[in-house]
């Protein structure tokens, strides 16, 4: 596991170097660099980091970035910019349903008997995230190579579309996020800024887990964001001025991890039919959701973070709002998110029951 880790730390550290020292580096942006890192290093030699460290990178880390990032949001600010993700994000799992169901029958001969399986747990993490994905795995309980094949295509089309997304973002939304300044960005770092914001991080992360003793019943994620929002509003908001740079470092192993959990190869044999449903459904959701946004006029920084909010969940549609220097987004991102965990589990559940039904597609 500490091997794992410290290739891990230090292939972000080679992204963070990259992504300051070099031209392209500094065009991509520090995400996009660690993500293509992870994605070279594990189709070209095949390693991959064992669970226990990509656990831990997806935990308690990950968990601390969130808090951090959400400990510079300004509530005030919730409504108004979460109502503009609304809509793009309804529509985003709308569209994820219509593809599921138009892939079962155009490729049902390609998928085989497992076509309803595929479409469940496909329908349960592109309108929530990995959370529905798992519930749905364990309800409808696919072979175990099956869930190896899923989960792997899961990784690969997650992990490219997040790179487009952010590609596209910075493209071609900079007039947009021309009025979103991250957080205390333009101002000087007091000394023991940085001390402090590490102390606020992990007393919210602390406190979540001791609540989340307490509320089992309550996502982990729901109790992490309450608390990193409340405390965002204490007073003595200057202690907190180093949260968010902080938190948008600390998130980066993540993405090396996602990187590293995305092997094309071994989807390139029997696991093609499953990589190219995945590949359907998020490419007709995004061409469709872009589509519609140029005909409805929705802004293309809150379109690609709805749809990211749907396809990858809270966490990650907060880390391309911040990938996208759009802070403003963080927080709705994450509440938009969170309404995918409330359906997204029984959508995944129904998709496959229409899927199996003989009236079905």
């Amino acid at each position: 596991m500490v091997v794992a880790l410290v290739a891990i730390l230090l292939l972000t550290s080679l992204g963070w170097w990259l992504s300051h020292a070099t031209a392209w580096g500094r065009q991509l942006g520090m995400t996009m660099v660690v993500l293509l890192l992870g994605l070279v290093v594990t189709n070209v030699t095949g390693w991959q980091p064992d669970q226990k460290a990509a656990s831990w990178i997806n935990g308690p880390l990950t968990s601390l970035a969130i808090a951090q990032l959400l400990l510079a949001v300004d509530l005030r600010r919730l409504w108004p910019d979460a109502r503009r993700l609304l809509t793009p994000f309804l529509v985003s799992v709308v569209l994820t349903v219509l593809a599921v169901l138009l892939g079962a029958l155009v490729l049902g001969p390609l998928l085989g008997e497992q076509r309803s399986v595929l479409a469940g747990v496909f329908t349960a993490t592109f309108t929530g995230g990995s959370l529905n994905f798992v519930s749905v795995a364990r309800t409808l309980q696919p072979p175990d190579s099956l869930l190896l094949v899923t989960t792997a295509a899961d990784h690969v089309v997650f992990a490219i579309w997040f790179a487009i997304s952010l590609w596209i973002g910075q493209r071609w939304s900079r007039a947009e996020a021309a009025g979103s300044i991250e957080p205390n960005s333009d101002k000087p770092q007091p000394a023991g800024a940085v001390g402090l914001a590490l102390l606020w991080g992990l007393a919210v992360l602390l406190a979540a887990q001791a609540v989340s003793v307490v509320l089992a019943a309550v996502p982990s994620i729901l109790v992490l964001t309450t608390l990193a929002l409340l405390a965002a509003q204490l007073p003595g908001g200057s202690s907190r001025r180093g949260c968010y740079e902080q938190g948008l470092l600390l998130i980066q192993p993540f993405f090396t991890v996602v990187g590293l959990s995305s092997p094309v190869a071994g989807l390139l044999g029997e696991g093609l039919p499953v990589l190219v449903y995945a590949a359907w459904i998020v490419t007709l959701q995004a061409v469709a959701l872009l589509l519609l946004r140029r005909w409805r006029r929705w802004p293309l920084g809150e379109t690609l973070v709805a749809s990211q909010a749907a396809i990858g969940g809270p966490s990650t549609a907060l880390a391309l709002a911040t990938s996208l220097k759009r802070s403003e987004l963080a927080l709705p991102a994450v509440a938009i998110g969170l309404l995918g965990y409330l359906f997204g589990t029984y959508l995944g559940l129904i998709a496959s029951a229409v899927v199996l039904s003989p009236t079905g597609v």
